[in-house]
């Protein structure tokens, strides 16, 4: 006489998500160091809208930008994708503050 069959149990597949980053690569100067920062605000419709302010924290390269007008739905990592169609067709206004000051570029001399 055998032993009665169990029914096999089978563990549910676990799927990680992964989270959104919250660093970029800057366009200007390539390193991974470009933040976004967003607020919000109520338009004169009385729509409320995002506010994006992108800056690169590179002393070196220093790029700012803005974005206004943006979906309340909008993530930093929409912006950047915008932000970088934008900044590839040239119809954003960039600017560059570098942090470098030029007294220390010539200590070694």
């Amino acid at each position: 006489m055998g032993r009665r069959s169990r029914k096999r149990y089978r563990r549910p597949i676990v799927r990680r998500v992964r989270p959104l980053p919250k660093v970029f690569r800057c366009p200007a100067c390539g390193h991974n160091t470009l933040h976004i920062t967003m607020k919000e605000y109520v338009d004169e419709e009385g729509y409320t809208k995002k506010r994006a302010e992108i800056r690169c924290t590179n002393p070196e390269c220093g790029l700012r930008a803005y974005m206004e007008d943006l979906p309340p739905i909008y993530e930093p990592v929409d912006v950047y994708a915008k932000f970088i169609d934008a900044y590839e067709e040239g119809t954003i206004e960039v600017e560059f503050q570098p942090m470098v000051t030029e007294e220390g570029e010539g200590e070694g001399e």
